[in-house]
């Protein structure tokens, strides 16, 4: 393999990594939205009244399972780009296995 062509690769990979940083991912759920970068970081957690005066242990659960299906969203983000990405990169991707 080329070390030229794996040191561009590479800096395609690290352009993904940003882009995917980048990214806000959000998910809404019963009355209660979540917004986090695709690194993670959150960015936004938001709660209707409506949600609010449904008491406190249904707030707690629902914002479980915000949570949950936000950080999976991202989590299928992730996959997909790096497939995409390491999809294009033969060699490298042969490597890494």
């Amino acid at each position: 393999m080329n070390i030229m062509k794996l040191m561009k690769q590479a800096q395609k990979l690290k352009k993904v990594q940003k882009e995917i940083e980048r990214t806000i991912v959000t998910e809404n759920l019963d009355g209660a939205s979540l917004s986090i970068t695709g690194g993670g970081v959150v960015k936004k957690l938001t709660i209707s009244e409506e949600l609010y005066e449904t008491g406190r242990e249904n707030v707690e659960k629902t914002i479980t399972r915000l949570m949950s299906a936000t950080m999976k969203k991202q989590q299928d983000m992730m996959k997909e780009k790096g497939q995409e990405v390491m999809g294009g990169m033969g060699g490298l991707a042969d490597m890494l296995k």
